[in-house]
């Protein structure tokens, strides 16, 4: 059966296959997004919601480079989201501090503080007293000193992937969800449709935002991509009046409490196929490391706990790329733990490759090359008129 034709069909509806429906349908492209589940109901449910400028990746990339960028221009699309959808995200630019407890770490951060200050990126030195005069309700007997960043901050991840599918439908955008994706039809070296559950779907572009499972999607096409389900599991407090303010990086596991008054706690990333079990050694680890660095978490009563399947690439940054071939074949996949903070950069720089405009970040830093697989980006142009409707073949 056939459903009829798109110009992109977009491969998941997680925070970033919704980011990527919202820019592209914004563009004033014809979208459809298909998902087996529903909007946000995997990886990007299960995570604590930290949208974070300065922490460990920083370490990595002490002169701020492009992953810096994919998180600050989400940030800016954060920050408006509310206003311009009409779904208050419960986005905070509450600010964060990054800690130390070795010589080695300070001297780490000391590198990255520099290098961003050089870029003009507020961020703040702290010694010791300094990082527990930043979050009170934090304590770490070995903190050496550290650094305050205030434009680190959080949300509420569901309602952040819902306010995105809102707007992309108010923009055109159809989404098709309880729909598996059974595979992708290519013909003369492109794509030609996406066949799902409920019928075929003929389109000029895809986009594989299929999270854990986009791999999978890949090997529809003949494409390896290096993706591996990483299980993160979260565990949930009963609500009492604020006691955490800050973000705190560096910290494991990872807290941060909500505007209702919960405490989410969650940062794991483990390597166990597609299992989305809670286990209660992590929930105990969880429990032992939140009271190390959290006391007042003793007195709370822990009322849910879940996990969901991060999309890892072995350097854990994600690849966003038009392939050469199938020709239309776009990945915006490998999130990792910080699809939250690349979502919307990521929509966008998809927007710039599907349109043929030159990516607002240089994006060689997230093409599959790097893996010494795969070749450079296609040059991608507008979508063909006509193409969309070429059906399977």
């Amino acid at each position: 059966m056939r459903l009829g034709t798109a110009d992109v069909v977009v491969i998941g509806a997680g925070v970033v296959g919704v980011a990527v429906t919202r820019a592209l349908a914004r563009e004033g492209l014809s979208v459809i997004a298909v998902d087996r589940r529903g909007v946000g109901l995997e990886a990007s449910g299960a995570n604590v919601g930290l949208v974070t400028l300065f922490s460990s990746h920083s370490l990595e990339e002490p002169d701020p480079g492009p992953v810096y960028e994919l998180t600050r221009r989400s940030v800016e699309v954060y920050a408006g989201l509310a206003a311009e959808t009409g779904l208050d995200v419960e986005y905070e630019a509450c600010g964060g501090v990054m800690f130390a407890e070795t010589p080695e770490r300070l001297a780490a951060i000391r590198r990255a503080y520099e290098g961003y200050r050089r870029h003009g990126v507020e961020v703040e030195w702290l010694d010791a007293a300094g990082v527990h005069a930043c979050e009170p309700a934090f304590w770490s007997e070995g903190v050496l000193g550290g650094a305050f960043c205030p434009g680190n901050g959080q949300l509420n991840p569901l309602l952040l992937c819902r306010a995105l599918a809102r707007d992309a439908r108010r923009a055109g955008a159809r989404f098709l969800l309880g729909v598996t994706v059974n595979g992708v039809s290519c013909g003369e070296g492109r794509v030609r449709a996406v066949l799902t559950s409920a019928g075929d779907i003929g389109c000029a572009r895809v986009v594989d935002a299929a999270g854990a499972w986009a791999a999978e999607v890949g090997r529809m096409v003949g494409l390896e991509i290096p993706v591996v389900p990483a299980r993160g599991q979260i565990v949930l407090t009963e609500a009492v009046p604020r006691f955490i303010h800050r973000v705190v990086s560096g910290a494991e596991p990872s807290a941060r409490q909500t505007r209702r008054g919960n405490v989410i706690i969650g940062s794991t990333i483990e390597h166990a196929g597609f299992d989305k079990a809670v286990t209660p050694r992590t929930v105990h680890e969880f429990a032992q490391g939140g009271l190390a660095r959290y006391p007042r978490l003793a007195r709370l009563g822990v009322i849910r706990a879940w996990a969901g399947l991060r999309p890892a690439t072995p350097d854990h940054r994600p690849i966003i790329e038009a392939v050469t071939e199938p020709a239309g074949f776009v990945l915006a996949a490998g999130h990792s733990r910080r699809g939250i903070c690349y979502a919307a950069a990521t929509g966008r720089l998809v927007a710039d490759l599907v349109m043929g405009r030159a990516p607002v970040i240089d994006l060689r830093a997230f093409g599959l090359a790097r893996f010494g697989r795969g070749g450079p980006p296609a040059p991608a142009g507008p979508v063909e008129a006509g193409v969309a409707g070429g059906g399977r073949r």
